[in-house]
């Protein structure tokens, strides 16, 4: 059983206790890659029985999901988490920092490979490695244990991006705009269903969050701080996003996943489409499903929903 840290004491116990003891552990790195670098934040666990990698989702950071590092560092994991190219502290294609750009999906699927073959596996030493990957993370961790088939033990889909939710458009039909779009040179340019940041506009009513207090602390470094304001897509980024799928669903790629999977499935979420998750775990070998009352953002969830999703997601990994 972990110990949660509730709402009611979490500003104050985030500020004060957990940021600066990982901060004491932290070691940022940065990882040179075709055109420029990109950050990572790295937490060596001397005691660690198993090491784990944290695949951040669209418009997130590694720094996003501290509170996860503290609970596995308190597991027994040594703790490696990312910022995505174009997210964070890592490299920008776009100097605009609320706009998301790749040029192409595998550039993620690429750069994790780097971050694991540069940095995770020389610094774990044979332990077991395990994979854990949000949202469009999720989508990268599902493309990743498809590349490499043996190097896991284990890998968590959390609210995975196997298909995303494109209204108002059909998903194909957005992508053929995206395509259309950087046909016509705009492939950087804000896409048109995205907006400028503006901390007006980020209300806790609205969010993919059902915890009040870890919003309003991950909010807080948000509006201060650029780098994490992300919040529009690129052109580019919706034709590679929508077109994903495809290959996420294809049997001849689901069959190479020899990795046990824990997808953990939101039941009210408005970002990712349930139904391709379902298929998903259907066309993978012993793959698991488990269903959480919570919108997008399981992780930030109200404390009754995050202590039932963190032992069983955490009690999966150590299996």
């Amino acid at each position: 059983m972990i110990n949660l840290i509730r709402e009611e004491e979490y500003p104050l116990v985030m500020r004060d206790i957990v940021e600066p003891v990982l901060s004491e552990i932290r070691e940022d790195v940065y990882i040179d890659v075709k055109g420029g670098k990109y950050h990572a934040e790295v937490y060596e666990n001397e005691n660690a029985e198993r090491a784990i990698v944290i695949v951040h989702g669209y418009t997130e950071s590694a720094e996003k999901f501290r509170e996860m590092t503290w609970y596995l560092l308190d597991a027994g994991f040594s703790v490696f988490a990312i910022d995505h190219r174009g997210h964070a502290q890592s490299l920008r294609q776009v100097a605009d920092t609320s706009i998301t750009h790749v040029d192409r999906f595998d550039d993620y699927v690429d750069d994790l490979d780097a971050f694991i073959e540069q940095i995770v596996l020389p610094r774990t030493k044979g332990l077991p490695l395990c994979i854990l990957g949000h949202s469009m993370g999720g989508a990268v961790t599902a493309l990743e244990i498809m590349r490499h088939p043996d190097r896991f033990a284990r890998a968590v889909l959390n609210a995975p991006m196997i298909a995303a939710v494109s209204e108002p458009f059909p998903r194909r039909g957005a992508a053929m705009m995206g395509a259309l779009m950087c046909l016509l040179g705009k492939a950087k340019e804000r896409a048109f269903v995205g907006k400028p940041f503006d901390p007006e506009r980020e209300k806790f009513e609205t969010s993919h969050m059902t915890s009040r207090a870890r919003f309003d602390y991950y909010q807080q470094k948000r509006n201060a701080r650029k780098e994490l304001q992300n919040c529009s897509p690129s052109y580019s980024w919706v034709r590679e996003g929508m077109s994903v799928t495809d290959r996420l669903l294809k049997t001849k790629n689901t069959d190479r996943i020899k990795t046990p999977v824990l997808l953990c499935q939101a039941a009210r979420d408005s970002i990712v489409c349930l139904p391709q998750q379902n298929q998903f775990v259907e066309q993978v070998a012993g793959a698991q499903l488990v269903s959480f009352d919570a919108k997008h953002e399981i992780y930030s969830s109200e404390d009754s929903v995050l202590k039932e999703y963190y032992n069983t997601v955490i009690g999966f990994l150590k299996g």
